[in-house]
């Protein structure tokens, strides 16, 4: 009988054990405890035997299982990947291109995009693909020798972000000289309040404060005839040319 008993207890452990790793409700473990042994078989019929000997994966299971997910290749590139072989065209290296670089594996689109220009020396598509995909690596300078190209084809290439993102690439990879001339360009025929402000900041740290005040109070004249969404869009840029302004002694009503 006490042979019985130790099994029983036993096995009741061993199906708590188990409610455990698998993350199920703790009421089992209750009703195991409380209908000994008969709350433990109960378990075993209705969960255990049922889900089978698959528990719940641990932390480092999930970390892999995400990291697998990231490294494989969705129907989308796959597809692509087949019209290239079967094809060869810059459109498709192209496309493949624009599907990293929206899953962010950015060092998979660069060659892509690279290839359609190769193939394409036209595609301007895949020069800014290929300038986004730079500058989310960081690699500011490279991002901007591809935006220079697509620049000398078309200035006002996606309304002016493209002259603009070279501004910001020059800007960012410290050179200072070529990101003013830029922003010079974008102000003239954009008028980006982003762009006037990294621009006054510029002419700031140069020491021509006069000129970054002016540029700085533009930002603010501008502001009063914005409709209601587009002030709103630009409100960050508003805010930070007023503390620029506050910082050097100027007070704006």
């Amino acid at each position: 009988m006490d042979i019985l008993i130790t099994l029983a207890l036993v096995f009741m452990v061993w199906m708590c054990i188990d409610c455990m790793q698998r993350k199920e409700h703790f009421v089992w473990i209750i009703i195991m405890v409380v209908l000994f042994p008969v709350g433990a078989v109960a378990y075993y019929f209705t969960v255990k035997s049922r889900a089978g000997s698959t528990l719940s994966p641990s932390i480092l299971q999930t970390i892999k299982q995400k990291n697998t997910a990231n490294e494989i290749e969705t129907n989308e590139t796959l597809q692509l990947k087949e019209m290239i072989e079967k094809f060869h065209k810059a459109y498709h290296y192209e496309k493949l291109g624009e599907a990293y670089l929206e899953q962010k594996k950015y060092s998979l689109a660069i060659p892509q995009f690279k290839e359609a220009i190769e193939r394409d020396s036209e595609s301007n598509k895949a020069r800014y693909g290929l300038s986004k995909a730079f500058h989310a690596m960081g690699n500011y300078s490279e991002a901007a020798e591809a935006l220079e190209e697509l620049v000398k084809m078309d200035r006002k290439y996606d309304y002016g972000n493209a002259i603009f993102g070279l501004a910001e690439c020059y800007r960012l990879a410290g050179l200072e000289e070529k990101a003013l001339k830029a922003y010079e360009e974008v102000i003239n025929s954009f008028h980006f309040f982003k762009a006037v402000y990294h621009y006054a900041n510029l002419l700031d740290q140069k020491g021509e404060k006069e000129k970054a005040i002016s540029q700085m109070k533009s930002i603010i004249g501008s502001s009063k005839d914005l409709p209601d969404y587009k002030l709103e869009k630009e409100r960050h840029w508003i805010d930070e040319a007023y503390k620029f302004l506050r910082k050097n002694g100027i007070e704006l009503a």
